[in-house]
């Protein structure tokens, strides 16, 4: 009888318009599309180990290797997660929200491709070290993160812990420190606008996201008011560090 109510509840799935919009709209053409960022990545970390097997690599070179295998291991996860993700229970589709929610995710690609200086050399190891430590961090957020990633504010599963036990939105910050550290040697006055536009976008869109689990989950509000909202709480870091 049960295996007989789990086929006829696949069936009634399968027939449903909403079922196939998901599984093409909300999961196999956005993991296509980030597979374009694994090619992309792949070919750059290729490029990047030839260099570190130079015969005079430099520091910055290590690191540079490093980050582009940070980006890898990032659009990979992506990919997979868009295609295993929760079913949502919650979201706002209003259209600012998502054009909002899309702009802050790819804007920062945009800023890559306008107008920019000559490098600047004295920026450049700084650049590189702070991508580091937001790649990390936003590896590790979206790891823990896991099946309920989205680039749309919605509520699947409530996770509080690992990074989200030291701010609410890691993800944001990982990834708002690596674009700005990716464009800080070459940002120039449209890219630096572009960037504040970023800023701005991601803001909208965590207070969004906000709203939604607020009202999907209960305990959203006690946990809203225990845990920053970006910056994490160094004495919760230390904690976590000395536990490991």
């Amino acid at each position: 009888m049960a295996a007989e109510s789990i086929s006829v509840t696949l069936r009634e799935r399968r027939s449903d318009r909403a079922y196939w919009f998901d599984i093409v709209f909300g999961r196999v053409l956005p993991a296509c599309f980030f597979s374009i960022f694994i090619v992309d990545k792949l070919l750059v970390l290729a490029d990047s180990l030839n260099t570190v097997r130079g015969p005079h690599p430099q520091a910055t070179d290590y690191l540079y290797a490093l980050n582009q295998l940070l980006s890898l291991g990032y659009f990979t996860l992506v990919v997979v997660l868009y295609v295993v993700r929760l079913p949502k229970r919650a979201g706002d589709a209003r259209p600012w929200i998502i054009a909002t929610s899309f702009f802050g995710s790819f804007s920062v690609i945009l800023a890559s491709f306008l107008p920019g200086v000559a490098v600047r050399q004295q920026l450049q190891l700084v650049s590189i070290i702070l991508v580091l430590i937001g790649l990390t961090y936003t590896v590790w957020a979206l790891a823990y993160l896991r099946r309920s990633f989205s680039i749309l504010p919605e509520a699947r599963r409530l996770v509080t812990g690992g990074p989200y036990a030291l701010s609410r939105h890691p993800l944001y910050l990982g990834e708002g420190v690596t674009a700005i550290a990716l464009n800080l040697p070459t940002v120039s006055w449209p890219g630096a606008a572009t960037l504040a536009l970023f800023l701005v976008a991601q803001y909208l869109r965590i207070r969004a996201e906000e709203r939604v689990l607020e009202r999907q989950f209960p305990e959203y509000a006690d946990y809203r008011r225990r845990v920053a909202r970006y910056l994490p709480d160094p004495v919760r870091l230390l904690r976590m560090l000395r536990a490991s």
